[in-house]
């Protein structure tokens, strides 16, 4: 996984949750439809532990919500 650090412990800690996220989405597909249960099932599988895994499935949320944003444009992204 990539690690990007910028010094400031709270926004390296949102970065790693975003990285983690990307990773676990790319891993499961770009398919549309990702139910929470399969990215759960795949936290799971990645060993997250449960202190983590929240943010980490909220900051999959993000990504998904910005990727929705862009496909109601035609502009299609991928993870």
């Amino acid at each position: 996984m990539f690690h990007f650090t910028t010094g400031i412990p709270e926004l390296d800690k949102e970065n790693e949750e975003l990285f983690l996220a990307g990773m676990i989405l790319e891993k499961i597909g770009n398919k549309a439809g990702l139910t929470t249960h399969e990215f759960y099932k795949e936290l799971v599988a990645q060993g997250v532990d449960l202190e983590l895994s929240e943010n980490v499935m909220l900051a999959a949320i993000a990504i998904e919500t910005m990727l929705g944003v862009d496909m109601e444009d035609e502009y299609h992204t991928e993870h």
